[in-house]
């Protein structure tokens, strides 16, 4: 058997090999060196995958890549196939339910305006701008998965009403007062004073916040996007906040990615901005090797894998 990879370190690769001995781990340095390398792999992990690598891996059965978002993957010669398609879900819930409560945190004791003002070496008390409790404030969950729950369980804990929608009905936690389908997201929308988008992007997904969605929501709300630019129609995101639509936005992702310099995102003082990094965490890396080792274990005895993709469905 064997195994091609373009993202694994030494340490790493001695505890693969322990897992499976009899496997030909293959380290490629670039691209070029993939393509080569893939003709007759069983397995692929790693990045940078293109419709060319698929075509050319003629053997493939399993590709595992260590992030969440797979909408760049969803091309037609990968989903068509046969090749099982494995991601790291489960992996960055923690860190980023944290960052979501770090943001609605600092909006409601006004941080965003505070922190600018100490680099101004000002000592303002805003009366039209006062701080605000959480408990009993209601936060609304677009995307009831991993990361989703794991904002659910924070927000609760901070005595939040947690209401959410999901494509997937499962069972509602007791810890999430109301559970829906897509088609009452605005329902969600009028209660909730913080809207958290926890979904994947899929085609379903894109866009569908935009004007119609801001003119549901309170004018005391905030929205916090932490999964995908593309899911939030920005440029009505841009006039919602301008015309004070809504209260104000808290965006670890946009679209596109750097933000341009001239963006009037960047100035609006009721807007926080982070670079994509609501995921990133010391432990994170961690928690991604123990899926690889595990789907490593139930690949080589044939068993079924964990954190599978849904091709058809994007997540």
């Amino acid at each position: 058997m064997k195994i091609v990879t373009n993202n694994l370190s030494s340490d790493n690769l001695d505890q693969v090999r322990q897992i499976a001995p009899h496997t030909d781990f293959v380290i490629t340095s670039d691209y070029e060196d993939t393509l080569r390398e893939i003709e007759d792999a069983d397995a692929l992990w790693g990045h940078g995958i293109t419709p060319e690598l698929v075509r050319q891996a003629s053997q493939l059965r399993w590709i595992q890549v260590n992030h969440v978002g797979i909408e760049s993957l969803m091309f037609l010669e990968l989903v068509n196939s046969d090749i099982v398609l494995t991601n790291a879900r489960g992996t960055t819930g923690i860190n980023i339910a944290e960052h979501v409560m770090a943001l609605v945190l600092a909006f409601t004791r006004t941080l965003h305006i505070t922190i600018k003002r100490q680099m101004e070496k000002v000592w303002e008390i805003r009366p039209n701008l006062p701080v605000m409790e959480i408990a009993g404030e209601t936060i609304g969950i677009l995307g009831l998965g991993g990361i989703g729950l794991q904002v659910a369980k924070r927000a609760k804990a901070f005595d939040m009403r947690v209401l959410a929608v999901d494509p997937v009905l499962t069972e509602k936690p007791d810890y999430v007062e109301s559970l829906w389908v897509p088609d009452q997201l605005h329902q969600m929308l009028q209660q909730s004073d913080f809207v958290v988008i926890c979904c994947p992007l899929t085609p379903q997904t894109k866009g569908i916040i935009s004007t119609a969605g801001f003119g549901m929501m309170k004018e005391t709300a905030f929205l916090i996007n932490i999964a995908r630019g593309r899911i939030v129609d920005q440029p009505a995101l841009i006039i919602a906040l301008q015309t004070k639509e809504i209260a104000g936005a808290g965006l670890d992702v946009t679209e596109p990615e750097p933000l341009p310099e001239d963006n009037p995102l960047w100035e609006m003082e009721n807007v926080i901005i982070t670079p994509h990094h609501a995921g990133q965490s010391p432990k994170s890396a961690p928690r991604v090797f123990h899926v690889l080792c595990e789907n490593l274990k139930r690949f080589t005895t044939n068993q079924p894998l964990i954190s599978v993709v849904d091709k058809t469905q994007w997540f």
